[in-house]
C-alpha cells in the first residue's frame, strides 16, 4: 500500500507540474510573439496610487460610454478594439464571429461589480522606483489572436516605453 501511495504523489507532483509548465510556455509564447495594443490609463493622481512596490492600473476603455451596459454583457466575452497608427486600442464593438477588419483586434473581458476588466490590476517593480512611472499614460500589451492579453510594460505620452532605472 505504500509503494501505492508514493506513485500517486509521484503521479500527482507531476500533473501539477505539468500543468504549470504549459501554462508559462502559453504565457511566453503570448509575450513572444503577441500583437503589441496600448491601452489609454485613465487619469489619476499618481502618488494616490503608489502602494510599495506596485502601481493600481486602470484603463480607460473599461469606463468607455460606448461600451453596453452591465446587463447586457455576458459574464465574459470578447470586445473588438480597433487599434489607431500608433497602436492604441479603442472600443470598437462586441466579438461576434465576423471576420476582424483590419487594424482590429479581440481582447478578453470579464464583467465585475464596479463594470468590465481586461487588463492587469497592477503593475510591479522595484521598491524606491515610484517616480520613474509617474508618467505612464499607456498600459503595453501582448494580444494573443485568441484574445488573452499580458501586460508587459507602461509607455508615456509620446509612445515610448517605459524602463527601469538602471542601478
Amino acid at each position: 500500500m505504500s509503494t501505492l501511495r508514493y506513485g500517486l504523489i509521484a503521479v500527482g507532483l507531476l500533473g501539477v507540474v505539468g500543468f504549470f509548465g504549459t501554462q508559462i510556455k502559453a504565457l511566453e509564447t503570448i509575450k513572444g510573439n503577441g500583437q503589441t495594443v496600448l491601452l489609454t490609463l485613465r487619469p489619476a493622481d499618481p502618488r494616490a496610487l503608489m502602494m510599495g512596490d506596485f502601481m493600481a492600473l486602470r484603463y480607460a476603455e473599461e469606463r468607455n460610454r460606448d461600451l453596453p451596459k452591465d446587463k447586457e454583457l455576458l459574464a465574459e466575452g470578447q470586445f473588438i478594439l480597433t487599434l489607431d497608427e500608433n497602436k492604441v486600442g479603442s472600443f470598437s464593438h462586441i466579438a461576434t464571429d465576423v471576420k476582424l477588419e483590419t487594424g482590429e483586434i479581440k481582447l478578453n473581458y470579464i464583467r465585475q461589480r464596479r463594470g468590465v476588466t481586461f487588463g492587469a490590476p497592477r503593475y510591479y517593480f522595484q521598491n524606491g522606483t515610484a517616480q520613474t512611472y509617474e508618467t505612464a499614460a499607456y498600459g503595453i500589451f501582448k494580444v494573443a489572436p485568441s484574445g488573452r492579453a499580458i501586460l508587459t510594460g507602461l509607455a508615456d505620452e509620446s509612445f515610448k516605453r517605459i524602463d527601469p532605472p538602471k542601478n
